[in-house]
């Protein structure tokens, strides 16, 4: 039944290593590494009957001192990514919540986050504005301007935010086909469009 479909908000999260629990899981595997080498290299020398200390201080005291530097600070750095973690389960992640589609409306997040309910909305694009001379930066545009209103200046036609997942490393980026269909179910008046590179 269509509406059994529409229960649920349709939620975009920030994904990649744009995510405290993703860098701390990297930096886990990294400390884990640098614990595991050290254990190696203890167990092979002693096996071999030779010095430890001397291949130690060849990996650790290397380029400066800047590989034991880092195992010293990676601790502190992990203890100080779970406490994170844990606040972040606490606020339920709100702040990898990208974008959200509901009933009562669209949720843009980011740093400036905002709630824009159906009856204030007159339409919803997909555009690219220029960021400089040779980039070009795709954004999502809730239109709060009738389309034969629309000011020049694509700033003024409501508020936006860049297109979930553009900015995420290694991220996918929101297909566009699924932002139609999640708005099409909750508010099928609202028509979305892809507009492209748009000058200001």
């Amino acid at each position: 039944m269509p509406s059994a479909q529409i229960t649920e908000p349709f939620v975009v999260k920030r994904h990649g290593l744009g995510t405290t629990k993703t860098a701390l899981a990297l930096g886990t595997v990294v400390f884990g590494l640098m614990v595991a080498l050290t254990l190696a290299i203890v167990v092979v020398q002693a096996i071999r009957g030779a010095s430890i200390r001397e291949p130690l201080e060849a990996v650790w005291l290397s380029w400066g001192g800047t590989p034991l530097i880092f195992a010293v600070g990676l601790p502190i750095l992990l203890v100080v990514g779970a406490i994170t973690a844990l606040e972040e389960r606490r606020e339920e992640d709100a702040d990898d919540v990208l974008l959200t589609v509901d009933e009562a409306g669209i949720y843009l997040g980011g740093e400036q986050p905002r709630t824009i309910p159906w009856g204030e909305i007159r339409g919803v694009c997909r555009l690219e504005r220029q960021d400089s001379e040779e980039t070009w930066e795709p954004r999502l545009v809730v239109m709060l301007v009738d389309e034969d209103a629309l000011p020049r200046s694509t700033k003024a036609w409501g508020p936006s935010c860049p297109w979930p997942g553009t900015h995420e490393i290694l991220a996918r980026s929101l297909p566009y086909d699924d932002l139609v269909t999640a708005i099409a179910q909750r508010a099928p008046h609202i028509h979305v469009t892809n507009r492209g590179r748009v000058q200001d």
